[in-house]
């Protein structure tokens, strides 16, 4: 009966002096980049005078002799962002393709009539995969001739912060 004492006593003790086993877990610490739309950065002229557009994300300026539009669409049909921001289909348009950085770059030149006249307008559209970024320029065609220069110089200045 002793040695059952001694058998139980000695059980008990090494009851708490089991090995335990030790994991080692990892942490997921991969954050999912956020993908919202930059901002469109474009050298406008002091005098411009701007609104908001009604649709999207997107400002319209008024300056000297000449509408200046930016605006935010989400990217993956070019052909429909062309086709709002000229009223034309994309085959109808001679398009200049060329990269800017890291992303493409459309770029196009068109006239219309209307009411008012004929007008000239020039549309540039930076594409980053996810976003359409989109500059306009429009102006009364006998103007038009006249801002060719500033018109280079404000849609060379395009810049996504």
């Amino acid at each position: 009966m002793k040695k059952l004492w001694v058998i139980l006593v000695f059980s008990l003790l090494l009851c708490g002096c089991s090995a335990e086993e030790t994991f080692e877990t990892v942490e997921d610490v991969y954050m999912e980049e956020q993908w919202g739309p930059k901002s469109i950065e474009v050298a406008i002229p002091l005098n411009a005078k701007k609104t908001q557009l009604t649709s999207g994300e997107g400002s319209l300026y008024f300056c000297d002799g000449y509408e200046l539009t930016t605006e935010i669409m989400a990217a993956g049909n070019l052909s429909e962002t062309f086709g709002e921001l000229t009223g034309f289909p994309l085959d109808s348009l001679t398009m200049v393709e060329t990269m800017q950085t890291d992303m493409a770059r459309y770029e196009c030149v068109w006239t219309a009539a209307g009411e008012g006249g004929d007008t000239v307008g020039r549309a540039v559209v930076l594409d980053d995969g996810n976003y359409h970024y989109c500059v306009t320029v429009m102006a009364q065609s006998s103007k038009a001739y006249d801002l060719q220069q500033t018109w280079k110089d404000l849609l060379g200045s395009i810049q996504l912060v």
